[in-house]
């Protein structure tokens, strides 16, 4: 317990704590930024006297709670009042201690009460016995992690008296004011607010290190140290180090459920990690599950990549196979929810947030075309599109009203925009007479878009809003998510495309994303379009998928990020010597499995020449020896001996095609796919390890 006025008796000693107080005070509140509607009703309780209140202040550390109460001691001490200061951290939670803690209370007394989450058990003795006694004009403040007890709200005797504090983050100007406060150069202000967004702990640590150390550039990120100083204030310990693991797949994550959970913990831990997870207080609840405050999701993400790198790694290829088997197994009122969280994941990654407006919170919807909302779809092309677009989208309606998705303001119903994202074996002469990007794709491809037998076509060939043109937006995200779940719903997946008109917006970020870029020209509307493509023979799903992950987790420049043709275009040149792209290992070694019976086109492959010595016939031997223990390697582990199945049955034993190697195997289709493009996947990385090492 601190008595606030106790020390400024008329003693030396009083006064120069009072002097050295008072400028301790002066400092605080040239740095305090914000919470006004707090000081204004604490104002309110202690004017004239003072009158009964209870000032419940609550939320995550580091939000502000402390300042916030040194703040109502400056300001009660400047109106007169006797201040009482109870710090649950070095209180014994009983009440006789806290009780001797507080002592005298005199009349018109002001009592705060800090990290009372130290003392949380107290809750219902503090409510019941210790605040009806206090003198009738105390006012008190209890500031804790914790939100008050639903017993406050059923007893109405606190109706006038209890007012709960829910403490959030800054603003967007009282952060900045905090930063300028702290004596940031306004050349930092948008990187320090970037790293530490509105938090008040984060932004107040942050600034102090910048303002000290004073980067002479504007490229800082902020160091290890700075994050660990940040988890120990607003995570502190955990119970053990599963329930901090737990910690950080919620981080890295959208949203957590425990059905997730059980798929990275098991059954047995998955509800009582949940469970714990939900009552940390910087965790919040929403739709898809849980997720913490975002300062706390950046400073656990970034402290385990550089920590643990391979646990990071490991972490961040179960969340995402957990997140595509989602979206996969979504009903159709719940795909675009699980196709966002599957594309928060690039959050992580070089994949910059320009891209997505990450502003989905309801605002807009998806529906279906209905017969009735053709007149109103054509008119947003008439109006977006202009010149002969209508004719052509009018084409597609008529053949393919189901491609057709509508996007509407959840507050209006109002028309925001729409999608067609196309479906078919092959594109006619009737559909390249009917839409010039069509004939422009065919002329590309040599007048031939065939599939394999089985194989499907997809392009997005109108995303289009009434404002905004192509960029970000909630309508234009959710498109873009639609697209997305189409993709990696399809099994039969062969080739896809996306229109687009602003390439050079576009292009840095579906170069990322693995796309070749097909210029189809100007249409007969003046507008110059580009198809961004991609091959699904040459890249299967499963693989895009780990070449995502490789940019999320090593990063790359544009040039590093080898593109993939569409069909039946002309193949990159190989490389004629020296180290491989991850893409062209990539590429290499499924090529070896396709080609594993053809000497010639094993010679040729660009992997063959960079085994030493001997003719090209002992290279391919050597090779095919080196490869099959690769395959054979996969056995000796649980999950990856599926993979070896998966290999050995389509590429290494009796020829057949896929279903047929799914048959012989006994496993669902799509479940043997997954198998077989982990395992091609898997052979690329043993096999590069195997060979650079030697």
């Amino acid at each position: 317990m601190s008595d606030t006025l106790a020390p400024f008796a008329g003693s030396v000693d009083g006064e120069r704590h009072r002097r050295f107080g008072s400028h301790l005070a002066r400092s605080r509140k040239r740095v305090f930024v914000g919470r006004r509607e707090e000081l204004a009703l604490f104002r309110t309780a202690i004017r004239d006297g003072g009158q009964a209140a209870v000032l419940y202040v609550h939320g995550p550390g580091g939000v502000g709670k402390s300042t916030l109460l040194r703040r109502f001691a400056d300001e009660a001490v400047n109106s007169g009042r006797h201040v009482i200061e109870v710090d649950g951290r070095t209180t014994e939670p009983s009440p006789g201690s806290f009780q001797a803690v507080v002592g005298r209370v005199p009349d018109g007394s002001v009592l705060l009460i800090d990290t009372f989450e130290r003392c949380q058990g107290l809750e219902e003795w503090l409510r019941e016995r210790f605040l009806p006694v206090l003198p009738h004009d105390t006012t008190v403040v209890v500031a804790g992690r914790e939100a008050p007890s639903t017993d406050w709200y059923i007893d109405p005797a606190w109706d006038e008296t209890l007012h709960v504090l829910p403490l959030g983050d800054l603003t967007d100007d009282d952060a900045l004011d905090l930063v300028r406060a702290r004596g940031v150069p306004p050349r930092l202000h948008e990187r320090v607010t970037a790293f530490a967004g509105r938090y008040p702990l984060a932004l107040s640590l942050t600034a102090t290190v910048v303002a000290r150390r004073m980067p002479s550039s504007t490229d800082w990120s902020p160091t290890p140290n700075i994050v660990k100083t940040l988890l120990r204030h607003l995570v502190g310990s955990t119970p053990s180090p599963m329930h901090r693991h737990a910690l950080e797949v919620c981080a890295h994550a959208m949203t957590t459920t425990e059905d997730l959970l059980r798929s990275v913990f098991g059954e047995e831990h998955a509800a009582e990690l949940f469970d714990w997870l939900r009552g940390l207080p910087f965790v919040e609840s929403g739709p898809g599950g849980i997720f913490p405050h975002d300062v706390v999701r950046e400073a656990l993400d970034s402290d385990l990549r550089w920590r643990d790198f391979a646990g990071y790694q490991k972490m961040h290829v179960q969340v995402r196979e957990y997140a595509v088997e989602q979206v996969r197994r979504a009903s159709v009122s719940s795909v675009l929810m699980a196709a966002r969280a599957a594309n928060y994941l690039l959050h992580h990654g070089p994949f910059t947030l320009a891209y997505h407006s990450w502003r989905g919170n309801g605002e807009v919807y998806e529906a279906p075309c209905r017969p009735q909302d053709r007149s109103t779809v054509l008119e947003m092309a008439r109006q977006v599109l202009g010149g002969d677009s209508p004719a052509a989208v009018e084409y597609w309606l008529d053949r393919q009203p189901q491609a057709f998705r509508l996007y509407r303001s959840s507050a209006t119903g109002t028309l925001l925009g729409f999608l067609a994202h196309l479906e078919c074996e092959r594109f006619t002469a009737e559909d390249a007479t009917a839409d010039p990007v069509v004939a422009a794709l065919l002329r590309h491809y040599g007048g031939d878009m065939s599939t394999p037998a089985d194989g499907v076509l997809r392009l997005a060939r109108y995303l289009v809003q009434a404002e905004g043109g192509e960029r970000p937006s909630p309508a234009f995200d959710l498109m873009r998510l639609s697209v997305l779940a189409d993709l990696l719903r399809m099994g039969r997946l062969a080739w896809s495309g996306r229109v687009l008109s602003d390439r050079e917006f576009w292009e840095k970020e579906m170069s990322l994303l693995g796309h070749e870029t097909v210029d189809a020209g100007r249409t007969p509307d003046g507008r110059s379009h580009t198809v961004f493509v991609m091959d699904w023979q040459a890249r299967p799903v499963e693989a895009w998928l780990d070449h995502l992950s490789r940019h999320v987790l090593f990063g790359s420049d544009a040039e590093a990020a080898t593109t993939h043709a569409a069909p039946h275009s002309e193949p990159a040149p190989e490389p004629t010597g020296g180290e491989l792209t991850d893409d062209q290992w990539d590429k290499a070694v499924r090529d070896l499995f396709r080609a594993w019976n053809h000497e010639d086109v094993l010679a040729a492959n660009p992997i063959t020449r960079l085994v030493s010595g001997g003719t090209p016939a002992e290279r391919v031997h050597a090779l095919r020896q080196q490869l099959l223990h690769v395959v054979e390697s996969l056995r000796s582990d649980l999950t990856t001996a599926k993979y070896h199945h998966a290999l050995i049955a389509t590429y290494l034993g009796r020829q057949t095609t896929q279903r047929g190697a799914a048959a012989r195997l006994g496993t669902p289709f799509s479940t043997y796919r997954r198998h077989l493009d982990h395992g091609l996947s898997e052979a690329v990385t043993r096999l590069r390890r195997q060979l650079t090492s030697q």
